[in-house]
């Protein structure tokens, strides 16, 4: 398993090319028989450890990212939130919950941050459960009962050893990090998900997920996996054993700014022309801010969506601004001229995040004539649409 990563790099551009040489998908039947004993396999285990790789490769962007470490899960521990407590180590730092807590660390600046009193929501963005054992393990008694799931078993050569090649394809889903629901997308998308699974043992080498008429691939690899590993110290569970060597920092909650709030005003200086755009300026105006980041294929696909939106409503009176507030202006600059954008973009700070409770990607915040937010959240165009006819 130790080399998987490198011979599957060789086979996995173009897209679609990685397949390999499949054999006859079989009958439904046959191709159900191996999900079910896949998903029995991953029900079956108690612990497990392995070596963890999270890859994102968006050639459109010129963007690729890698990211790997050890993961330690115990699902023996059926009660509470989740079900499981992991650990999870890489360069970084490391993270662990004990069923009960969740706390990270720092290596660079030597800190660590506790959660308590958490929510299934919170492990939403936790890059360790990013399509990982959790969520196919979560996930698949989801996609064996869904009928009109489009499923497919075949086999693929890696090297000189056959696996299985598992295939579904979801429509405007896709699975959270933990795997317990599928999350909607506001635009028409089609998901390959492609899981290679180790003949022998069961237990999955990598899960790879493509966007029909993509070329953008995310994926992770598994390796050095063993079942029913040596246990981490008792004392490793428990923050209080890490709080000589790192200094507690107390974690900020961030809510998304409310509906009926007043919206923040702001003066940000828009990146093409360098002119400062003040929110209070434009009262008697609806107004709406999409916060966005460049390494995000939802911001990607947010795009036409708003260029389109604008197009239909800008003569109307309608202002929409694309705010970053993470990017360099030379990076702002790139992804406006290849995404073809049509509307303002402004180059923000982190007091404007902070102030309108940003804390993912792409968020969409509509403020009225008035200067009141009418509609905090994603990218909801049926929604969107009504709500800017409704106050132009």
């Amino acid at each position: 398993m130790k080399n998987f990563s490198y011979l599957f790099r060789l086979i996995i551009i173009p897209a679609f090319a990685f397949i390999g040489p499949g054999l006859s998908a079989g009958t439904p039947e046959s191709t159900l028989k191996v999900f079910r004993k896949f998903s029995e396999k991953l029900q079956s285990v108690k612990t497990i450890s392995y070596h963890y790789t999270r890859e994102f490769i968006y050639p459109a962007e010129d963007y690729h990212s890698k990211s790997e470490g050890e993961m330690y899960i115990d699902f023996s521990k059926e009660n509470d939130l989740t079900g499981f407590r992991y650990q999870y180590k890489d360069e970084t730092g490391f993270s662990v919950f004990n069923n009960a807590e969740l706390f990270e660390t720092s290596e660079e600046d030597r800190t660590i941050q506790i959660s308590t009193k958490l929510k299934i929501s919170d492990f939403e963005g936790l890059s360790a459960l990013y399509n990982s054992m959790i969520t196919m393990r979560n996930m698949l008694p989801t996609v064996i009962a869904d009928r009109n799931m489009v499923k497919q078993v075949k086999d693929t050569l890696i090297g000189k050893k056959t696996f299985y090649l598992l295939s579904f394809q979801t429509q405007d889903m896709y699975p959270d990090y933990l795997g317990k629901a599928f999350k909607k997308t506001t635009q028409k998308i089609i998901f390959h998900n492609k899981i290679i699974v180790d003949k022998k043992s069961f237990l999955p080498v990598s899960y790879i997920q493509l966007k029909e008429g993509s070329r953008d691939i995310n994926r992770t690899d598994f390796s050095d996996i063993k079942l029913n590993p040596a246990a981490p110290e008792e004392k490793s569970w428990y923050y209080s054993t890490y709080l000589k060597d790192y200094k507690e920092v107390k974690k900020e909650s961030v809510t998304p700014i409310s509906v009926g709030s007043p919206a923040p005003d702001f003066t940000l200086i828009q990146n093409d022309t360098g002119e400062k755009v003040s929110l209070s300026n434009f009262r008697g105006h609806p107004v709406l801010l999409e916060f966005w980041i460049k390494n995000c294929s939802y911001c990607i696909n947010a795009v036409p969506e708003l260029n389109t939106l604008n197009t239909k409503y800008r003569l109307s009176g309608l202002k929409i601004w694309g705010i970053n507030t993470t990017d360099s202006q030379q990076a702002i600059n790139q992804f406006v001229h290849r995404q073809k954008v049509n509307y303002t973009v402004l180059l923000g700070d982190a007091a404007v995040g902070k102030n309108y409770g940003i804390s993912a990607f792409p968020q969409v915040v509509l403020i009225d004539k008035q200067g009141s937010v009418i509609y905090s959240g994603g990218l909801d165009m049926s929604v969107l649409d009504a709500l800017i006819s409704k106050n132009l």
